[in-house]
């Protein structure tokens, strides 16, 4: 009997990674019905993260209310595991990209409130750990958001709490984050993120990530001073430059932040869901490994999912199946890191609505006549 692993990561914007993982067993028990079929869906700390960890490790979902990066009222989630006391919250999930339309991104404005709301209501269920999946975010406030909503003073010279979003931060005159400090004082607070920038910088938040959530040319400098004044009122008020602190950069400086009232730690992402979900393990048990994501290129060598597997499955001289919607540029390295074959599951050149839409249709056809292969040699 035929044992596979199936690992994917998500095809962005067409399937999630548990529906990915359910697609690619579909295809694999149609030719081969009786196939062990084992299904760990992946996630390298970004969305969809929480949703595999739960998927993985029996968790619920928590629906509770918090604000968009606009401030609207929504309803969101966080993953809860009861027996070990511990949230996993999407920091997109209150201040991503895809909760708002894109003409409305505006970092000057935009805030990361939302994000304190979630982690106040997983405080509610006597919470031991809160894990923060950083990613997808369109604010670049410096986390001055989530510190407001835990309760922490960012006041102008009025004495009232600074307006949303990152162009205000050069309006504080003085800081208080006794309130927050204390909330998080004996909670555990792990942070999963691959981004390394600090704060400030040609190479932190705002020059960096800025361009991609709507800051024009003009505005990064103002954006750039205004976080650094922020920078200056958080230091003084801490004692320590958490800015030049790795990962401080990450999610519009939301890692600033944290690192200014906890003692947060950064962990790789897909190192810290592999490990979870003890995939090292049930690969040494499968006979094949089949993974898959939206796109493979040069960059999926800097820890994405499929190479942080094959990496694995390589040691143990298992075969592992990358089936993507798009493949770039060469793939020789791509094979030398333990990937034995890529499949492209597209049937043609179709606009990119129509793409999406046909997704899991494709990847089970293209799933089947790989099984094909297997069973008739």
């Amino acid at each position: 009997m035929m044992k596979f692993l199936i690992t994917p990561d998500s095809f962005k914007e067409s399937m999630s990674a548990v529906c990915a993982a359910k697609v690619i067993e579909k295809g694999v028990k149609r030719i081969a019905p009786d196939a062990q079929c084992i299904m760990v869906p992946m996630a390298d700390g970004g969305e969809g993260t929480a949703e595999c960890l739960m998927f993985g490790q029996s968790g619920e979902k928590v629906n509770c209310s918090a604000r968009n990066p606009l401030g609207e009222t929504i309803v969101t989630d966080f993953v809860w595991f009861e027996k070990k006391k511990t949230a996993i919250i999407e920091v997109a999930k209150a201040c991503g990209m895809m909760l708002i339309p894109s003409e409305k991104k505006n970092p000057k404005i935009a805030t990361s409130y939302g994000v304190g709301e979630l982690i106040k209501e997983a405080l509610k269920k006597e919470c031991k750990e809160i894990i923060l999946t950083l990613g997808g975010t369109v604010t670049n406030d410096g986390g001055s958001g989530m510190l407001m909503a835990l309760g922490g003073k960012l006041l102008d010279q009025d004495g009232k709490n600074i307006n949303p979003g990152g162009l205000a931060l050069s309006q504080i005159r003085t800081i208080d984050l006794s309130e927050p400090i204390a909330l998080l004082k004996d909670i555990k607070v792990t942070v999963l993120c691959d981004v390394k920038n600090k704060l400030l910088g040609e190479n932190g938040a705002t020059y960096v990530f800025g361009p991609q959530k709507g800051v024009t040319k003009n505005e990064l400098p103002v954006l750039e001073a205004a976080m650094e004044h922020y920078s200056q009122k958080i230091n003084e008020v801490i004692g320590k430059n958490v800015a030049d602190m790795e990962g401080a950069g990450a999610a519009g400086g939301l890692g600033n932040a944290l690192f200014a009232i906890s003692k947060t730690e950064f962990v790789s992402g897909a190192e810290y869901v592999m490990k979870s979900l003890e995939l090292e393990e049930k690969i040494k048990e499968c006979d094949y490994v089949i993974t898959g994501e939206g796109a493979i290129d040069s960059q999926s060598l800097q820890g994405k999912v499929p190479i942080s597997i094959s990496n694995i499955a390589k040691r143990y001289q298992k075969p592992v199946i990358v089936f993507v919607g798009k493949i770039s540029g060469p793939m020789d390295e791509i094979y030398r890191n333990g990937v034995t074959a890529i499949f492209c599951i597209l049937r043609g050149l179709k606009p990119m609505q129509k793409i999406f839409e046909e997704a899991e249709e494709n990847l089970q056809l293209a799933v089947e006549n790989y099984v094909r292969v297997l069973v008739n040699k």
